[in-house]
């Protein structure tokens, strides 16, 4: 591997060393590309050919730590370098819609719903989909803003099974339950994307 590879092992073993708060020697023992972690390539999830974006590391876990633009790590969670795609292209497309999620307060947006108006219209979607009497959990809710729409990552009590909700497109079951709901529901609606359901 050359040059390019071990600066950006670097690069991020200096991300993760500040991520997880590992003890450095009081801060005198800096990263390198074989410490705090052996950084496996793994992939790559940017369009185009080029150099491995995607590397795997052990904790307690797997997880996957990306150089994409930005840093990333995750816990590999059960997904495979095409479900990361999956999942950051959904992940993308929500970025450009203005999401606004249901812990966020609608005070001074205008138009932006409150809270019980969105966590009501999320609820409606569930109950339309299954039955009035559906009981469930939001596990992540949004509110897109430059579409007026809605998508929810819910769980169904009696099934446990995890749903991606939203206007104008048929629910969608989510795998990965080691991910984290946001992960998730980028996920499914990455899948949406993939199939045609939504626009690009």
């Amino acid at each position: 591997m050359g040059e390019d590879i071990k600066a950006v092992k670097r690069k991020l073993n200096d991300y993760l060393l500040m991520e997880f708060g590992i003890d450095s020697e009081g801060g005198t023992r800096p990263a390198t590309e074989s410490w705090p972690f052996e950084l496996t390539p793994a992939g790559r999830i940017a369009v185009g050919s080029g150099e491995p974006d995607v590397f795997i590391f052990q904790l307690e876990e797997p997880y996957y730590a990306l150089n994409v633009g930005t840093l990333h790590c995750y816990p590999v969670a059960g997904m495979s370098i095409e479900n990361l795609k999956v999942q950051f292209a959904g992940a993308s497309w929500l970025a450009t819609q203005e999401p606004i999620d249901l812990s966020t307060s609608a005070t001074g947006l205008l138009g932006v719903p409150s809270i019980p108006e969105r966590r009501e219209a999320i609820t409606s979607l569930v109950t339309t989909a299954y039955a009035t009497e559906t009981s469930f959990r939001i596990l992540e809710g949004l509110y897109l803003r430059k579409t007026i729409r809605y998508y929810a990552l819910v769980e169904l009590t009696e099934s446990h099974k995890t749903y991606l909700v939203g206007s104008g497109i048929r629910p969608v079951e989510t795998e990965f339950p080691l991910a984290s709901s946001w992960r998730r529901l980028s996920y499914a609606v990455g899948l949406c994307l993939q199939q045609g359901a939504l626009s690009k």
